[in-house]
């Protein structure tokens, strides 16, 4: 026989905003064909550690066997694996513990290391290549060759990563933390929102257009959104900006000026994903307001809308939060209370009844039932203006715990097209600018966290910047 360096990289896939700093892999059991180890060099309790690239190297000889295929079989089933079916034949096969230790993502500039127990690193072989099987017993396959896995760090923090292994001429398993689908679930029952900082969504029903007027520059100068409301709750949003109008005989998010814009997502695929979401993150909470409600220039058509959809979210009745306290003040309510159920906020007085879950929303910055918040936008094309503008704002009226939600509106407005820009090219200024304004103002100056920082086209890595907010040391985590 001939021993081999066997080499397989874990890398962290660079668009997923976190990086690797190093990492280890200690081996509890093992499989190895039969004298392709003759001097034990692989061995319970043997541990490879790595640096930022993620490589691992194990000595071991190339000669595929059934018995090794079975024995993985046995402890990992092909559901836990990243191939999704038992193997025929291994070299060898491997069990144990994989640390990752790593910055970025929700977690901004803190390194956590993460613990992924009962991990299954095994190399097979298909044609002229050696192939890996990467999995475990606490793994989930879910598709296009990836299985799910969750670490768990010391400081109670949890992190779902998502392994995915390239074809079989591939030695990488590249690693994409998922920490911003389930953010919350970090954050301590005790807090009270106001103690929390999340990411809005502005317009957030306005990923998918119909209906629009004039339908050459519904896109560019009506959609605020690329992902839907469900697809921006898995990016980590929380609160949502819900616009309606009875259009077309359905109820649905719009963005219009007078008769030009578009409809938007139905508000049944709205609250539809929302309960979708957290009955499969049921540490989770959202918030979504209700506003703006189209009156088609007549306040009868508004009030008939307003009683249709009072009437629409008894269907939901099931996922909504509500409070029999009449003047109940959301910020003070803990987020133990609020886990797994959406939280209705209106900013009209028609309908309120916290124990049904129609809440009253204002804005303002004094404390009010059962929701004020201070949402004052920039009204600006120009990201300088818009900037000093937010920035005077936050630093006259933000601080976590203060019985009120202070909104960033860190959006800009198309007031002039086609001057100033499609609302897409725009938002990707302001979006760029974010994360830097964030570190500068809070960590490096000190600033009082915002409670919601709301943008145009959420994404992932804006997110990612406005939840690490919460963990830099100063909210008491689970």
């Amino acid at each position: 026989m001939k021993y081999h360096d066997n080499i397989v990289y874990i890398p962290i896939a660079q668009n997923s905003g976190y990086t690797l700093k190093s990492g280890s892999y200690t081996v509890k059991s093992f499989s190895v064909s039969h004298g392709q180890d003759p001097n034990g060099e692989t061995y319970a309790g043997l541990t490879k550690s790595f640096g930022s690239d993620g490589r691992l190297s194990f000595r071991v000889g190339r000669h595929g066997s059934s018995e090794v295929a079975h024995w993985f079989a046995s402890n990992v089933p092909a559901s836990h694996t990243t191939f999704n079916h038992t193997p025929d034949k291994l070299n060898f096969a491997l069990i144990g513990t994989l640390k990752l230790t790593m910055t970025g993502g929700v977690f901004g500039q803190q390194e956590n290391t993460f613990t992924f127990e009962n991990i299954a690193i095994a190399q097979g072989h298909s044609g002229s290549s050696n192939n890996w099987w990467f999995g475990g017993s606490g793994c989930q396959y879910t598709g296009a060759n990836t299985v799910s896995c969750i670490g768990f760090c010391d400081q109670s923090l949890k992190l779902s990563c998502h392994f995915s292994r390239g074809g079989n001429r591939e030695n990488v398993v590249s690693t994409a933390p998922d920490g911003i689908s389930s953010w919350l679930g970090n954050l301590n029952d005790s807090l009270h929102l106001d103690q929390i900082t999340m990411p809005g969504s502005h317009d957030a029903g306005m990923s998918s257009l119909h209906h629009c007027n004039p339908a050459l520059l519904a896109d560019t100068y009506t959609r605020t959104q690329s992902l839907s409301v469900g697809g921006q709750m898995a990016c980590g949003a929380r609160y949502f900006d819900i616009r309606v109008d009875y259009d077309h005989h359905n109820l649905v998010t719009y963005h219009r000026n007078g008769s030009f814009g578009c409809n938007g997502q139905s508000l049944k695929d709205v609250l539809d994903e929302t309960v979708s979401f957290l009955n499969a993150h049921r540490t989770e909470t959202v918030i979504l307001k209700f506003s703006h409600i189209r009156n088609h220039g007549d306040d009868h058509k508004s009030a008939e809308t307003k009683a249709k959809i009072d009437g629409f979210l008894n269907n939901y009745n099931q996922a909504i939060y509500t409070n029999h306290r009449i003047n109940v003040n959301l910020a003070k309510v803990s987020l133990g209370e609020v886990r797994g159920k959406m939280i209705l906020v209106f900013d009209y007085p028609e309908y309120i009844n916290p124990a049904t879950g129609r809440f009253r929303y204002q804005d303002s910055d004094k404390v009010l039932p059962n929701l004020a918040v201070f949402d004052k936008y920039s009204n600006s094309a120009t990201y300088n203006d818009m900037k000093v503008d937010q920035l005077k704002k936050w630093s006259q009226h933000a601080g976590p715990g203060q019985g009120i939600f202070f909104l960033l509106s860190w959006t800009l407005t198309s007031n002039h097209p086609p001057s100033t820009g499609s609302i897409k090219s725009l938002a990707k200024q302001a979006n760029a600018g974010l994360p830097e304004v964030l570190k500068e103002q809070i960590v490096r100056q000190g600033w009082q966290r915002p409670n919601i920082v709301y943008v145009d086209f959420v994404n992932r890595i804006t997110n990612q910047a406005i939840v690490s907010l919460n963990f830099n040391g100063n909210l008491p985590l689970k």
